[in-house]
């Protein structure tokens, strides 16, 4: 007889069906009983009163999640850090971040601090086209902080109220820094001091928006939610509008003053700007006693729209407006240190008095300049040139190839410059200095983005939380339409930023074009629509076979649509009614992210699967092309370098610029690994 303790072990470790089933119902045993302990425990723990040390609890009742005492310790710091990180990167079917009726509780000292859920944009889910937002005029936004347009004191000072001192913005700065403290109860601390500032810290809490530390966005946002019960940036420059109309005393010095509390709006900005220009003479037609002073104003915003208000916005047959103030602008400007500053002065007196003596001055700044300036410089020189380079003109990607193009260009109008009147030149502006980029978020969280780089390639403005973005544009009254391919929607956003329309376009829009008259047209999967600026369709084409993977509007108003075949990619036209024409033209294989950008009413640069390829599209030659892997999108620029977005090249994608001698002169990558760039345009 064998004994079971002999036996057992002997069954267990062979490998008959009889061992094998033992074995597994072993495994399947202990697995039960893990389980029980486990749930014994979680019930245990649910219905017991926390741990002193514990600073978090979570239950799934209306009460919420609240925590029950302070963080102890670092780890349990994390704790909390992890539960708010949670609520930033969830994306709840009903807009919330956390679930309905769940609220965050975090204990202060003797106090609980409630965090209201933040409510994110609802998922474009619904088919029917969302209405367009309300557009309030300048009369209707100053009635919401009750305001009257015709009342120049209550203006005024709604505007000081608004205006922080330069030892307030450090320290409203400091706070908002300390958004990201690694003490859970610094950054609280944190957030009730700038709330103390209300309404002036809007700008600063609006620029921190696009912070890399999740957490100092994450508390820049609870913020403002509680600030901005209107949009302040609208209702600012409806004030500044206002005051321009009705000019009470002190008004220049008002928004001199002002001007560094707007700097993170662009919008704002500009229309400060346009009032001091208004403003920069007085009724005598002296210029303003303010702007002059402030020409030796410390800070660099004030001394530069001093310079602007009184260089600009004189008549037509007089080019130095206010001759009594010229003599001081001009020498400011030439004792100026700030790079920002000279240059944009120096390029408003050249084209407004068209004195030559100032353009060897813009040069000589070259290898200094940021690189969006170039881009507007080189173009400027470029019509002066009659579109040709001099020898080693073209502009390089270091400050040694830069000392080369500036000694190039300063001989060029030694030689030729006295030949050319600067009186006749009629300068039409084709590159402003600006990058706009579509990076859509490889992820699927539906975190891409527009974003706008300025002339030193820092962000002026981004749009995201979009879901596949493919392509954007701008309406003459300053909105923006974004393609959201996945979600069959064009949606529309304000200046700043906030999303007014969402414009349902039957199957994946891809490309949007915006006429003169400001009608749209879009391009999408099966597609084609005319709508005018009410969002009332004119004309569709449509082709079910869902097989449009790519498209563009040539110069003439015809359409070019390329349809995806076994053997390559095959263009046709539609001619100005939307009507298919029979000509075609052939390219090899391409993609649905894949771009076609018309360089002039001939050629147009196609991205295939390995190539940038230039196409003549009356001889249907190739013309030129670089070799690079799946580009997404190509644009010629005035100055011959073409522009190439490539979504796939490593680590996160990149944008360059490519010389026509193959040179990369400037490029572009993403500064958060989950984006990639898919659209890139210089404007």
């Amino acid at each position: 007889m064998i004994e079971d303790d002999v036996l057992m072990p002997k069954i267990l470790a062979s490998d008959s069906p009889g061992g094998l089933a033992m074995r597994w119902g072993l495994v399947r045993w202990w697995a039960v009983a893990l389980v029980w302990v486990m749930t014994c425990t979680l019930s245990a723990r649910e219905n017991s009163p926390p741990p002193r040390n514990d600073p978090l609890r979570v239950v799934a009742t209306q009460s919420g999640v609240k925590q029950q005492n302070r963080p102890q310790t670092k780890e349990e710091d994390d704790r909390v850090a992890i539960l708010l990180a949670l609520r930033l990167l969830a994306d709840r079917p009903n807009g919330q971040v956390l679930p309905p009726g769940v609220r965050v509780q975090i204990a202060n000292g003797e106090q609980i601090v409630e965090l209201a859920p933040i409510q994110r944009r609802p998922p474009l889910n619904d088919p029917a086209d969302s209405p367009a937002a309300e557009v309030l005029s300048d009369e209707q936004l100053l009635s919401r902080v009750q305001l009257d347009p015709k009342d120049g004191k209550g203006l005024l000072e709604y505007l000081r109220n608004r205006t922080l001192k330069e030892n307030e913005l450090n320290q409203l700065d400091h706070w908002i820094q300390q958004f990201g403290a690694d003490s859970f109860e610094e950054r609280l601390r944190a957030v009730k001091e700038v709330e103390r500032y209300g309404a002036a810290a809007i700008g600063r809490l609006k620029a921190t928006l696009k912070h890399t530390d999740p957490e100092v966005r994450y508390r820049a946002q609870q913020a403002l939610q509680r600030l901005e019960t209107i949009p302040q940036g609208q209702v600012l420059a409806a004030v500044v509008r206002a005051l321009q109309q009705q000019k009470p005393p002190g008004t220049v010095p008002a928004l001199l003053e002002f001007l560094p509390s707007a700097t993170d709006d662009d919008n704002v900005l500009s229309v400060i700007r346009q009032a001091l220009i208004s403003l920069a003479a007085t009724p005598d037609g002296q210029a303003e006693p303010a702007l002059l002073a402030a020409l030796q104003d410390r800070h660099p915003i004030r001394r530069s729209m001093a310079m602007i208000a009184l260089i600009e916005g004189g008549p037509a047959n007089r080019r130095i407006r206010l001759p009594d103030a010229y003599p001081q602008v001009r020498d400011a400007v030439r004792r100026e240190k700030d790079i920002e500053v000279k240059y944009t002065a120096l390029w408003t007196l050249l084209l407004t008095t068209r004195e030559s003596e100032y353009l060897p001055e813009l040069l000589a700044l070259i290898p200094d300049l940021p690189r969006g300036h170039l881009w507007q410089l080189e173009d400027l020189l470029l019509q002066l040139s009659g579109g040709k380079h001099p020898p080693n003109g073209r502009f390089g990607k270091d400050p040694q190839s830069l000392t080369k193009t500036r000694d190039a260009w300063l001989q060029w109008w030694k030689e030729q410059g006295q030949q050319l009147s600067l009186a006749d030149f009629r300068y039409q502006p084709r590159i402003r200095g600006v990058t706009e980029i579509i990076e859509i978020d490889i992820r699927g969280y539906s975190q891409g983005r527009v974003v706008s780089l300025g002339a030193d390639l820092k962000e002026k403005w981004s749009i995201t939380g979009l879901n596949y973005p493919c392509d954007m544009k701008r309406l003459s009254n300053g909105q923006i339409l974004v393609a959201d391919t996945n979600t069959s929607r064009v949606l529309v956003f304000d200046a700043d930023g906030r999303q007014i329309r969402a414009q349902f376009i039957n199957q994946q829009p891809f490309a949007i074009y915006v006429l003169p008259n400001d009608d749209i047209q879009i391009i999408a999967r099966n597609n084609v629509y005319l709508f005018d600026k009410q969002w009332k369709q004119k004309a569709i084409y449509s082709r079910p076979a869902f097989d449009i993977i790519s498209g563009c509007r040539l110069p003439n108003g015809e359409t070019l649509l390329v349809r995806n075949v076994a053997q390559g990619s095959t263009g046709f036209r539609l001619d100005l009614q939307l009507k298919e024409l029979r000509d075609t033209h052939s390219f090899a294989r391409m993609n649905h992210m894949q771009s076609i950008e018309p360089i002039d009413e001939e050629r147009v640069l196609v991205c295939e699967y390995n190539r940038v390829a230039e196409y003549n599209l009356k001889t249907g030659k190739l013309v030129w092309s670089y070799n690079c892997n799946n580009p997404n999108s190509a644009q010629r620029l005035p100055n011959g370098n073409t522009l190439i977005t490539l979504m796939n090249d490593p680590p996160n994608g990149r944008i360059i610029e490519l010389a026509p001698d193959g040179e990369i002169v400037w490029e572009y990558q993403s500064k958060d690994p989950a984006l990639r760039p898919v659209r890139a345009w210089r404007r």
